[in-house]
């Protein structure tokens, strides 16, 4: 009979590929492996849990969730997430629209749920106006105001794996969100330097604020996410050769960055196909890749698991475009049931959604989702 195992040490036995007795599962330790809120509240409502909702990201509305629903759900995860600054540029202009602390206006049209991107501060920047933009302030207590004796609890009194997110990680999205996307990517091609010069600048911001956050948590973290969306539904954004002269510098440098303030894991979310990427990925000492989204190109369990099996982890995989939004229970049981199949018990392999769930997910289909994984 094989020996049960706490969460914590499941998830991280499976993240140094080791045999596990069943599959981790996810739900809620990452800001994106959450819940968007309608999914939230559709989930407390189906469990009878009366918890409070609290959103973490305006611009995508996703939840951290609470422990009093955690507590009725096989999950393996507990987060622990920065905190909201004190000193800010973010502010509404109306009640659908407004200016993030990177300068960067959303929106959201009337009959959607999430924001979308509308101004580019940096549109026709140089690089001498680099120097004058107001980047975020991340020297501010308030973000990680009681978080060491947070993390520090979760540790010494639950047996959970331990995530850490400062929710803002990403230096390749962050520099197209303040440039435009086809403006950056004309950049890296045709502007490199102004490119490395932004790169540079968003990438101080986000290594500065890792530092800070680490002091705090580091120690306690099992896991710390970071994240840049690096593919399509086909491919990568960029050919590979572009990505490891302009962009992989910037993420090998983030990992030694982390490195030097804990020993946690380093999940890497990056969505679509970046099965090209993950050899890179794996040089530059990244232990697990989410979301793990099967429906793109050369991402599906066996491709995965025949080419990157004891040399990178998985951590998602459960459909998110189709099978959860759209299937029945019996689709979800029989999705997990296909992908347990192929990534196994001998460790590689975290399951949960390929990204956040949705607002048109409905709760039998999460509920199905979670039962399945602990019975396979």
């Amino acid at each position: 009979m094989k020996t049960t195992l706490t969460p914590r040490a499941r998830l991280l036995r499976a993240l140094s590929h080791q045999e596990v007795d069943r599959a981790p599962i996810d739900l809620g330790g990452t800001h994106n492996s959450t819940m968007c809120t309608g999914a939230y509240e559709a989930l407390k409502r189906f469990l009878g849990v009366d918890a409070p909702t609290e959103e973490i990201s305006r611009a995508f509305e996703i939840v951290r969730m609470d422990e009093k629903l955690l507590q009725q759900l096989p999950v393996d995860t507990r987060a622990v997430f920065a905190r909201p600054p004190a000193q800010t540029r973010s502010h509404w202009l109306d009640d659908r629209t407004f200016v993030d602390d990177w300068g960067i206006t959303v929106h959201r049209s009337e009959n959607s749920r999430q924001f979308d991107i509308v101004a580019h501060p940096l549109a026709e920047a140089t690089i001498a106006d680099l120097d004058h933009y107001v980047w975020p302030i991340v020297d501010d207590d308030a973000r990680y105001a009681g978080l060491r004796e947070q993390a520090q609890t979760l540790h010494e009194e639950s047996d959970f794996a331990i995530c850490g997110a400062t929710l803002d990680t990403a230096i390749y999205d962050k520099a197209w969100q303040l440039r435009g996307m086809a403006r950056f990517l004309e950049d890296l091609l045709l502007d490199p330097g102004f490119a490395l010069a932004l790169l540079e600048k968003v990438a101080a911001v986000q290594y500065r604020r890792h530092e800070l956050f680490l002091a705090a948590v580091g120690g306690y973290l099992d896991v710390i996410t970071i994240a840049d969306d690096m593919g399509s539904q086909r491919g990568p954004i960029m050919r590979p050769a572009l990505y490891r002269a302009m962009i992989k510098p910037f993420h090998k440098r983030y990992v030694e960055t982390i490195r030097r303030f804990t020993d946690a894991k380093v999940l890497f979310h990056a969505c679509g196909s970046i099965v090209d990427l993950v050899d890179d990925f794996i040089e530059i000492g990244v232990d697990a890749l989410n979301p793990m989204q099967v429906s793109a190109a050369g991402m599906s369990p066996e491709n995965l698991r025949r080419r990157f099996a004891g040399r990178m982890a998985f951590w998602g995989g459960i459909d998110s475009q189709y099978v959860l939004p759209k299937g029945s229970p019996d689709d979800v049981r029989a999705a997990v049931r296909e992908t347990l199949a192929v990534m196994g018990r001998d460790g590689g392999y975290v399951l949960g959604a390929v990204h956040n769930i949705q607002d048109d997910v409905p709760p039998e289909n999460v509920w199905a989702m979670l039962d399945e994984a602990t019975s396979v």
